[in-house]
């Protein structure tokens, strides 16, 4: 495959510049599309002698027809997305802006008529309350998840249009499903950051209380960028596209034990309290892998939960939050 050309939207960021490093790797040729908004060029260091940029906007048309030019696989990540305390008054906002781009990037595919494509979706397309270890549902029964819901409108908007560009082209298109990504190459954006770094970064500076948004008792499962690259690469390579995959674990951390985690690996005993009045999104939240499983039998993960927060912590030494708070 060293002879194709491989787009990665969205590649500076946090999972894009993951997937990028490991293609690179892999031998590939690939063109990073992206116009930095969060994504640095500094997650692609790694690989930055070894790449195009294409820099620009997707909510463009032009730019998007032009950025995918002569590339024979795609996979698509980029988005904007926040921390759960961004959505609130901000749902049409963000539908709005992924809706944009999504059209663009659909017309550019019809166009193109790419050999693979590989779809971001996300697991805010399934409603509150479903089960709490998620399958991969379809995308009608309910709202999306409500803290979300602008985000979980348009990723399903999204998947619909590349189903109906798959039907009418014959276009190979994987969809994934990603819950709860985190890594050490997240981009810093103040209040509206996601919850990993967010706490990181309260503990870390010394916050005493330490205040998590909710009762605590909320249960989530996690993945690194890392190993959440190398399953999009696995169902890529493995050309599934009989239906969405989720991107998860079954197993599933409290958030104030993931507090208390965060709090060990930084040798800091800061006391909790737990802020009843903000948003903390459905029970239970976990990944049904059981298709995933079928598809790639032989995955296992690289990056612990333990091993990501200290990568976390090398994030925080690391970062600048007072040129990136935004």
């Amino acid at each position: 495959m060293t002879d194709q050309i491989i787009a990665v939207t969205g590649g500076a960021g946090l999972i894009g510049s993951f997937l990028v490093d490991q293609l690179v790797i892999a031998g590939h040729r690939i063109v990073v599309i992206d116009d930095f908004s969060k994504g640095t060029r500094k997650n692609l260091s790694k690989s930055i002698d070894s790449i195009e940029i294409r820099e620009g906007d997707l909510e463009d048309a032009t730019f998007t027809h032009e950025a995918l030019e002569g590339c024979n696989i795609v996979y698509h990540l980029a988005s904007r997305a926040y921390g759960v305390g961004y959505g609130q008054g901000h749902h049409m906002e963000i539908m709005a802006h992924n809706e944009r781009i999504s059209t663009n990037l659909i017309e550019a595919l019809e166009k193109h008529r790419p050999e693979h494509v590989l779809i971001t979706s996300s697991s805010c397309v399934y409603d509150d309350d479903g089960p709490d270890m998620i399958p991969e549902l379809p995308l009608f029964l309910d709202d999306p998840e409500r803290v979300n819901k602008g985000y979980g409108w348009a990723k399903r908007f999204l998947e619909q249009k590349s189903n109906l560009l798959a039907e009418e082209t014959g276009i190979p298109i994987t969809i994934v499903r990603p819950f709860n990504i985190y890594g050490e190459r997240y981009r810093w954006v103040g209040q509206y950051s996601q919850a990993i770094p967010m706490l990181v970064k309260r503990i870390l500076d010394g916050e005493d209380p330490v205040v998590v948004w909710g009762s605590g008792n909320q249960r989530r499962s996690y993945i690194h960028a890392h190993d959440c690259a190398r399953m999009m690469t696995g169902l890529t390579q493995a050309k599934y596209t009989a239906g969405p995959v989720n991107i998860g674990t079954q197993e599933t951390i409290a958030v104030k034990d993931l507090v208390l985690l965060i709090c060990e690996a930084a040798g800091m005993k800061p006391e909790l309290t737990f802020d009843l009045t903000k948003p903390e999104g459905r029970s239970i939240k976990s990944s049904d892998t059981s298709l995933f499983a079928s598809i790639l039998p032989e995955f296992d993960f690289e990056v612990s939960l333990k091993d990501g927060v200290k990568r976390m912590l090398d994030w925080y030494e690391t970062t600048s939050f007072d040129a990136n708070d935004q």
